[in-house]
């Protein structure tokens, strides 16, 4: 028996079902897929993704705004630009006070924004399909044009492999 699971709701399709779930990543997977699609819910699940895929508990832009927010505010603080204008804030006069303070919130906003993506883009880096792979996550990665081919493989391959009991 063959699954293929449209709604993961609570996980227990993939709990309860007895056959074996070919699951395929085609973007990202993240938060709750990465736990239900686990195989310590169910051996019988095969993993694929395809090159260029991500899988992490969170991805890269929530865990810089929400894991990560004191690395990025310590390094929106190194900004060497964000630290000039702070020094010119501190010399101005009270006429340029107000001025330079609104450049100074600019600036913060705008770095808070450069330097998120820049935390993202590194933990998307370490958290790929490929270290998913290695942790036992996934089981291979594929090229986009054997999408087709490694579906029929393991559709092929469950129905010689008798099923594995779930303990």
């Amino acid at each position: 028996m063959v699954g293929i699971i449209v709604d993961f709701t609570y996980g227990l399709p993939v709990v309860n079902f007895e056959g074996t779930i070919v699951f395929l990543v085609i973007g990202r997977y993240h938060g709750g897929a990465y736990v239900v699609f686990s195989k310590d819910l169910n051996p019988n699940l095969r993993a694929l993704a395809v090159e260029g895929s991500f899988a992490s508990v969170i991805g890269g832009a929530p865990a810089a705004a929400v894991v990560f927010p004191r690395n990025v505010k310590r390094l929106v603080e190194q900004d060497k630009e964000y630290k000039a204008l702070l020094k010119r804030l501190s010399k101005a006069s009270a006429v340029e006070k107000s001025r330079v303070r609104d450049d100074v919130e600019r600036l913060w906003n705008n770095l808070i924004l450069e330097k998120r993506g820049e935390v993202a883009t590194q933990f998307d880096a370490i958290h790929s399909v490929q270290r998913a792979v290695e942790v036992n996550s996934l089981d291979r990665i594929i090229k986009p044009k054997e999408i087709r081919s490694a579906i029929i493989d393991e559709l092929e391959r469950s129905y010689q492999a008798p099923t594995k009991s779930k303990t």
